[in-house]
């Protein structure tokens, strides 16, 4: 693969995956929270790298998925204010 190729899909990785933390925050969530939210299937991750489920396991959740939740968090938190 050229370097070309390479650079540019290390740019799309680097704008639009984020990690668990990372979707945390943006939801403005509770890593616990947010944990909770994966197992209840309302976000799933974009890619799974890795075998099992501790730490080798490797998840990455599209950005604009993310930020589409937040919206719906915050939608959800102003109709019941």
């Amino acid at each position: 693969m050229e370097n070309s190729n390479l650079n540019h899909y290390q740019s799309w990785v680097t704008s639009n995956l984020i990690t668990r933390k990372q979707a945390a925050e943006i939801t403005g969530q509770s890593f616990a929270a947010f944990s909770q939210t994966i197992k209840q299937g309302r976000i799933k991750p974009f890619v799974e790298i890795g075998e099992g489920s501790g730490p080798g396991m490797v998840r990455l959740y599209l950005k604009s998925d993310i930020e589409a939740y937040a919206k719906q968090l915050q939608a959800k938190k102003q109709k019941q204010q």
